[in-house]
């Protein structure tokens, strides 16, 4: 029974497939390493806010103490209030030297304004880490882009080179007629025994690419590299859009995360110039207190105390904390400031490059596309030829590279089109 339900679950993980990019995507949301770590970022930032807020909350704090007191407090006053003689003076104890006390103490925040900067600092981090996230998110995405665009292009590739493998067997096929007749060079045949062994190579060569980057795109994915995990879908019915649609760079999570620094650092700096600033609180405190002797005919003491008021703190000299922080929160804030400006120009330049390179391709296209029906309509002309006997090897091998040319440079500037496309436009 163990050893079906294994079987079941191999065959389980091996029918897992995708049918486009956005499944593709999808799966690695959910199950990237990378891609989950990131997603985490702002939970924990979310807390940090609920902190910070905690802090101008009301606090209610419950207490209990214990204390001995091997010498009690005593002082000397006058024996008159005691109906004693004028002149004399009387030793008063204070208090037992068992002393317990139970209470409750409340304190509240009216007027603190450092808190309040601080408050709004964490949460212009929760929104930093947010834009963190998905910015980490969108290089995971490009990365998984360019991994799947070059899985299919490989295989297109190397279905090419299997197309090959075809002409090439019947160029043997023909070579190896003439051979037997008598009318062929020996060397012609070996040079086109080596060009199919050549096809052969590039076959095996071609195999080993599309294995590195199928193990790439499973790495994004979290799936084992030892998994087969088939692609069905294709490089073909691109329909190749104007290229003058382009991304607004503001929107990218990398610029929107620089801004969210920028706040981050300026509301560190509001912080440090408030936190020398007077600080109002309403405190409150209510206690029950018992002192015994624990001796045989002693009195016991309890009583109550309790008070409620305002506190008024006022920094008036701390060493030169205040203004050394806000001088280090103002480099902070110039260096947020350079950092944005920075992303501002490597998103810029980013982006261009995608345009530029997909408005390449796209000039390319009919070029390409021309090239190839060219090269194919030679290629078909001299398959007859050769069949017939009125073309010799040499011609026909620049017929046939200039093919292989014409089709690999097409295969290429199609997934080149359609890689830049979807980064320029940001369609994914």
């Amino acid at each position: 029974m163990t050893g079906c339900l294994l079987l079941l679950t191999l065959s389980a993980v091996a029918q897992q497939s995708f049918s486009s990019l956005q499944e593709v995507l999808q799966y690695a949301d959910r199950n990237n390493v990378a891609i989950r770590q990131a997603q985490l970022q702002p939970q924990s930032a979310q807390q940090d806010v609920t902190i910070q807020a905690s802090g101008l909350y009301p606090k209610v704090n419950v207490y209990a103490t214990g204390d001995y007191y091997p010498i009690i407090t005593t002082q000397v006053i006058p024996a008159e209030a005691f109906g004693g003689p004028a002149g004399t003076y009387r030793k008063v104890q204070f208090g037992l030297p068992y002393v317990f006390a139970a209470g409750a103490e409340l304190s509240m925040p009216l007027i603190n304004l450092e808190k309040w900067a601080q408050l709004q600092k964490s949460r212009h981090m929760y929104e930093q880490a947010q834009w963190n996230s998905k910015a980490a998110i969108e290089n995971l995405h490009i990365q998984a882009i360019q991994s799947y665009y070059q899985v299919l292009a490989t295989k297109a590739v190397l279905q090419l080179n299997h197309e090959n493998r075809t002409i090439t067997d019947e160029l043997l096929r023909i070579m190896q007629q003439r051979l037997d007749n008598g009318v062929l060079n020996p060397a012609d045949y070996n040079r086109s025994k080596n060009l199919d062994l050549d096809v052969q190579s590039s076959d095996v060569a071609y195999r080993k690419t599309l294995q590195q980057s199928r193990n790439n795109l499973n790495t994004l994915l979290n799936i084992p590299v030892t998994d087969s995990v088939p692609l069905n879908d294709s490089l073909m019915g691109f329909s190749w859009p104007l290229p003058e649609q382009q991304a607004d760079v503001n929107r990218r999570p990398g610029m929107m995360e620089a801004n969210a620094k920028l706040s981050v650092a300026e509301s560190a700096l509001n912080e440090s110039k408030r936190g020398g600033l007077p600080k109002l609180s309403l405190n409150g405190r209510y206690a029950y207190n018992f002192q015994s002797k624990f001796e045989s005919g002693s009195q016991d003491v309890n009583f109550d105390v309790s008070s409620v008021g305002l506190r008024l703190d006022v920094p008036l000299f701390q060493g030169n904390y205040y203004r050394a922080g806000q001088k280090k929160n103002t480099v902070l804030l110039q260096s947020a400031q350079l950092e944005k400006e920075r992303v501002q120009h490597a998103l810029e330049q980013q982006q261009a490059d995608w345009t530029n390179q997909y408005r390449s391709a796209y000039e390319r296209k009919n070029i390409l596309q021309q090239k190839v029906e060219v090269a194919g309509e030679n290629l078909r002309i001299a398959r007859l030829n050769m069949n017939e006997g009125v073309m010799e090897f040499d011609e026909f091998n620049n017929i046939f590279t200039e093919y292989n040319r014409a089709r690999m440079d097409y295969l290429q500037n199609l997934a080149d089109g359609i890689l830049y496309h979807l980064l320029s436009t940001q369609n994914f």
